[in-house]
């Protein structure tokens, strides 16, 4: 049997964490360098960001009580 730590899970996670707010920086790169600066465009801005922050907070909090240590067999 293998035995699989939840850390793992949690590196695959942190992975697409970095990802996901290096595609989000480029996007807000382009927003601003090449879209217009409209009330639309910062409204957009501060919902994505809003949103972005929730989430983290939400699973930060989900995240809070597990213990990482453990293993599971597969």
């Amino acid at each position: 049997m293998l035995e699989v730590s939840i850390t793992t899970y949690l590196v695959i996670y942190g992975i697409s964490l970095a990802l996901f707010f290096l595609y989000a920086l480029i996007n807000l790169y382009h927003l601003f360098r090449f879209g217009f600066l409209s009330f639309t465009s910062f409204l957009a801005t501060f919902l994505f960001l809003g949103a972005t922050v929730l989430l983290l907070f939400i699973t930060y909090k989900l995240g809070l009580p597990i213990d990482w240590t453990q293993t599971f067999t597969i």
